[in-house]
């Protein structure tokens, strides 16, 4: 299997006309080949708080990022705000929780709530599934129909789990649901500074 550089990805992503970003093109672009450990190496550094969640691209149609999970941790359960994702597992395994709104809700109304009122009750969530990915290369992606997930490196997993996050269109913003409290919240998304 050939080598994929971190380069070579983006150059690639970047030459896909607005009419080619589709779910199953940019699966196949990053699923293809081996990545090189060396180039994801600079962003590759655990933190004690939460999983980082370091930079590596931000073009017109994509941002590229690697991520990082210590043992037992999880993203909150969020969106997308519209966008498709792609995560390809680089080391570990990495864990994920499927969800849809309840009948009735749509994401542009909790979205809306949300902006007006900060957190806000109503926005019921139910499960739709779960899994833990473990093959090294797999690509796993959500699209509007498939919009709401968590994910993580399990708690009983012995070592940090990476993952390389590919979304089109880039974004700064989601929606961070509670599925106790029934409540959601715009998130502010933000990088991790580099490893020292």
């Amino acid at each position: 299997m050939q080598r994929l550089g971190l380069q070579t990805l983006v150059d690639r992503l970047e030459r896909l006309s607005p009419q080619g970003i589709t779910v199953p093109a940019v699966q196949e672009l990053i699923a293809d080949g081996t990545l090189d450990d060396g180039e994801l190496q600079r962003f590759i550094g655990t933190r004690p708080d939460k999983y980082a969640r370091r930079h590596v691209h931000r073009g017109r149609y994509f941002d590229v990022m690697v991520l990082t999970w210590a043992p037992g941790q999880f993203t909150p359960v969020h969106n997308h705000a519209g966008n498709c994702g792609w995560v390809r597992l680089v080391r570990g395994c990495i864990a994920e929780e499927t969800f849809q709104l309840v009948p009735g809700a749509a994401v542009p109304d909790a979205a809306t709530a949300a902006s007006v009122n900060g957190r806000v009750g109503q926005v019921g969530l139910e499960a739709t599934g779960s899994g833990v990915i473990t093959t090294i290369g797999a690509v796993a992606a959500v699209d509007r129909q498939r919009a709401i997930h968590r994910l993580g490196n399990p708690v009983d997993s012995r070592e940090a789990t990476v993952t390389l996050h590919v979304y089109s269109l880039p974004h700064d913003v989601c929606l961070a649901f509670d599925p106790a409290s029934r409540t959601c919240e715009r998130r502010q998304l933000a990088f991790d500074p580099l490893p020292t």
